[in-house]
């Protein structure tokens, strides 16, 4: 848990545009390291709890059928008859 909060940090630091531009690389190559390894470590927690993945996989679906009807209220143009 610690990585991800590492990797969320570094990459939140280099968003600030006042630090000069070798730290900002600094941080942003740290940020992509710790991305990669709490990439494995949710993989690996995924795996130890198979049960888990139908969290992220149920709110996906949900924000993509959310958006498609949004998206086809939005761009139905009214009927003239």
């Amino acid at each position: 848990m610690a990585i991800i909060i590492f990797c969320l940090v570094c990459l939140f630091a280099y968003r600030i545009r006042k630090l000069p531009e070798a730290i900002r690389t600094i941080l942003l190559i740290l940020g992509l390291f710790s991305g990669w390894f709490a990439l494995f470590e949710i993989i690996s927690y995924l795996e130890a709890n198979p049960y888990l993945a139908a969290i992220p996989i149920t709110l996906g679906l949900g924000y993509w059928y959310w958006h498609r009807k949004k998206k086809q209220n939005t761009t139905t143009p009214p009927s003239s008859s």
